[in-house]
């Protein structure tokens, strides 16, 4: 059993709805880090499976584990800030309910973030039923081509909150708040960079929030317009291209 750390240096936070399918794979990856000093923050997001039933047993004798429940579903981006909001660690990492981290995640990812941070992002596989793929973020993403596609992912992105304390997801998107936390971060003047080893798996789902392209495209509008200041035109110009970047990003994806 791990003892709690009062400041862990690295802080998972993990928004949880209704995975009560596939949440024991995912807190099996977390137990199994062969990095210790972490804690993991939970924020069920009022699941009306046994989802936070679940997560309640598992996390029995780890105390580095804080379960929290939303008191009314608002979605992932208010899940996660609460998780924010009680993180205590230098580093934060992100972890959906789904996916799954490599053993040495932890350690490989900062040792990484050590020598090049703030921001990093690691490859990662990509798993659906029929195929898995691997993922590897370019060396270097900014703010100016962050704009043209989206290569960050909360599953393998880590950041420095020492660097970044009070920044949050926009709560006012119904999608895309992950992309605009992400550009948000690099629009003050940081790159996010690669680190080129594989170190998770994300388990795509049929049905998943994002599973269907066509009804991005107006959130996406809005992720730019909105979400970054951008002017409604512009706004359009860019989500084409993004669109554009995502089909080849899941080119063999299926």
């Amino acid at each position: 059993m791990l003892k709690m750390n009062a400041n862990p240096l690295i802080s998972i936070v993990t928004p949880l709805y209704n995975a009560e399918a596939v949440f024991e794979g995912t807190f099996g990856s977390v137990i199994a880090q062969t990095f210790k000093d972490f804690e993991w923050v939970i924020v069920d997001d009022c699941s009306t499976d046994e989802s936070f039933a679940l997560a309640a047993k598992l996390i029995e004798g780890h105390p580095n584990i804080r379960l929290f429940q939303m008191p009314h579903n608002g979605g992932s981006a208010k899940a996660r800030n609460k998780g924010l909001d009680e993180a205590k660690g230098k580093y934060v990492t992100f972890l959906d309910a789904d996916d799954v981290l490599d053993p040495d995640y932890l350690e490989k990812q900062l040792a990484f973030i050590k020598d090049h941070g703030p921001i990093i992002s690691s490859a990662y596989r990509r798993k659906t039923e029929q195929t898995c793929t691997t993922f590897t973020p370019p060396a270097e993403t900014t703010y100016k081509s962050i704009l043209k596609g989206n290569p960050l992912s909360c599953l393998s992105t880590m950041y420095n909150r020492e660097v970044f304390p009070e920044d949050r997801f926009p709560e006012d998107l119904t999608r895309h708040e992950d992309f605009v936390f992400w550009a948000r971060l690099l629009k003050k003047g940081y790159k996010a960079i690669s680190n080129p080893e594989v170190l998770a798996t994300y388990r795509l789902q049929s049905n998943s929030k994002n599973s269907d392209k066509k009804k991005l495209i107006k959130p996406m509008v809005q992720a730019y317009h909105k979400g970054l200041g951008i002017n409604i035109i512009t706004s359009w110009f860019f989500t084409a291209r993004y669109v554009f970047y995502s089909l080849k990003k899941y080119k063999g994806v299926h």
